[in-house]
């Protein structure tokens, strides 16, 4: 951990001097441009976000730096960056309970502990789930995360986060009040992002390799069975909306966003993405659902009926934009591009409503 004390003030605040609010809207009428505000160097890549609306943070993986970033959205300026966190890739902030969930690829557990928990069947391969103190930014544990832990969700009923491991085809679950593993879920191929659904009480997570939806009981860690995604392939994001029991499944290979009733499987209907798509983030209050891609297109989607998606279009927000965040209050969208012009940056809009 550690201050970022190698940005001045004047390149944190970039923003006001490179890319100052616009009087115009831009990016296809849909946006103005409030900042783009300097991170450091140009990464290869920058990976999921976190957002902690009421304490204002927002939490970003560094992956390419193998950092995890702080930034603060009221100041909108880094607070700071920790280190050791090699290849990091999903990040959840969990308010409730003060903590932050970081997938950490590269792992960090040390060799003793690593084959310790292998041996007893907790764990495969060298990655982790590194657990911070959200009041403090200090690590507290490091837990087994299998072999390329990525996405997280996070079940408030039972107090348990679970992490797909996208390369070891399971779900990693983690009791959240001992800090610990609890089980390693088989989940039938190779796993995409994962969410936990309160209405129905249970888990899902796309499965890339098999084009379906798994499900999964979260109370009795196991997988629960599957609802096939016709006309997609390679499903990787989710999202579900609060309240509704109805997911969205962005689907990689053929650019196609699926609607599914979560509690029949049935798919509701299929439309267009930008190409490569990524991360979901949805403004509950605004009722819009971002999907943002790999080749920087962020697709827009009215969800006053969640069953019922209107496809609103596509802007370019940016090189490689994959990974988004939206804050509820403000409705300002979050996105980090880890090479625009030689510098990484988080560059924020603001929608036209």
């Amino acid at each position: 951990m550690r201050p970022l004390g190698a940005l001045s003030l004047a390149g944190l605040l970039i923003a006001s001097a490179a890319a100052p609010l616009r009087a115009e809207p831009a990016f296809g009428g849909r946006f103005t441009l409030v900042a783009d505000v300097a991170l450091g160097p140009s990464s290869n890549r920058i990976d999921y976000l976190s957002l902690d609306p009421l304490a204002h943070r927002l939490y970003v993986s560094l992956m390419g730096a193998g950092k995890l970033l702080v930034f603060d959205t009221a100041q909108n300026r880094p607070l700071r960056q920790l280190d050791g966190f090699p290849k990091t890739t999903g990040v959840l902030a969990v308010p409730q309970i003060h903590r932050v969930f970081s997938s950490v690829p590269g792992g960090g557990l040390g060799p003793s502990l690593a084959q310790g928990l292998g041996m007893l069947g907790l764990s495969k391969g060298h990655g982790a789930v590194a657990i911070i103190d959200a009041d403090t930014l200090h690590e507290v544990a490091r837990l087994p995360g299998g072999v390329f832990p990525d996405g997280i969700a996070y079940d408030p009923k039972d107090n348990r986060v679970f992490v797909s491991d996208e390369m070891g085809a399971a779900v990693t679950a983690i009791d959240a009040a001992a800090n610990r593993v609890t089980a390693r879920i088989p989940a039938g191929g190779e796993v995409g992002n994962v969410q936990y659904d309160p209405v129905t009480a249970r888990l899902y997570a796309p499965i890339q390799t098999r084009n379906e939806l798994a499900v999964f009981d979260a109370a009795g860690n196991a997988r629960a069975g599957a609802y096939p995604l016709s006309r997609c392939r390679h499903p990787h994001g989710l999202a579900i909306a609060p309240g509704t029991a109805v997911g969205y499944v962005a689907c990689d290979e053929n650019d196609i966003l699926v609607t599914v009733d979560l509690k029949t499987g049935k798919q509701l209907s299929h439309l267009p993405l930008g190409h490569d798509p990524d991360v979901l983030a949805m403004d509950g209050t605004a009722k819009r659902l971002y999907v943002a891609s790999e080749s920087g297109t962020l697709s827009i989607f009215d969800m006053a009926n969640p069953t019922a998606p209107v496809a609103l279009g596509d802007v370019f927000v940016g090189k490689n934009a994959h990974s988004v965040a939206v804050d509820p209050a403000t409705h300002r969208l979050y996105l980090p591009l880890a090479d625009a012009g030689g510098k990484s940056v988080m560059r924020i809009l603001e929608p036209v409503l």
